[in-house]
């Protein structure tokens, strides 16, 4: 009886043994797609969430649309403020015309005008017309000139100024260099 029962607890516990592998061989089996099962819920909401944000972006493109047409309009309105030269030497001229007019109405006399050579901007797309002037007047005729050139119908920039200061008895002469840029669209 006694070896009975001994072989009765062996093959119980050879059970119990041999239950645990296979229920660890069946949970090693099961595992990887327990996994994939968690992992494909993340996938999904990582998906849901790519999903919506490409839903924003194409509601905002209607008015993107409206942006971009809206910008381009207000390109062309400030690209007429542009010279209107075709080439640089005659966009040069313009500058010129509208320079001496300036000084004229400000009473400043301009000694000598010297073209410099036009250098691009915003790749390639506008170039600048650099005029260098040599002028004498008064400071309050000076100050005179350089608002009408901030206030031109065209686009014109004050790039450098120079000023040596001549005084008279009464009148105080005032001899500048001044750089202006005017821009043209290629």
């Amino acid at each position: 009886d006694m070896l009975n029962i001994k072989i009765e607890k062996n093959k119980k516990y050879l059970f119990i043994a041999g239950a645990f592998i296979l229920l660890l061989g069946g949970a090693y089996r099961v595992w990887p797609y327990l996994g994939e099962i968690g992992w494909a819920d993340q996938e999904i909401v990582l998906k849901e969430r790519r999903l919506e944000k490409y839903r924003r972006i194409v509601h905002e493109g209607d008015g993107l649309e409206a942006r971009l047409v809206s910008l381009k309009k207000d390109l062309k309105q400030r690209e007429l403020r542009l010279l209107t030269g075709k080439t640089p030497s005659l966009a040069a001229a313009d500058i010129q015309q509208i320079l001496h007019r300036m000084a004229k109405e400000s009473k400043v006399e301009i000694k000598t005008v010297r073209i410099l050579k036009p250098e691009k901007v915003d790749q390639d797309e506008y170039l600048s017309i650099p005029v260098q002037l040599n002028i004498t007047c008064t400071i309050r005729h000076l100050k005179e000139f350089l608002y009408k050139i901030k206030t031109s119908p065209k686009y014109l920039a004050v790039q450098k100024v120079g000023i040596r200061v001549f005084i008279r008895q009464r009148n105080d002469t005032i001899r500048a260099d001044i750089t202006i840029l005017g821009f043209l669209k290629r």
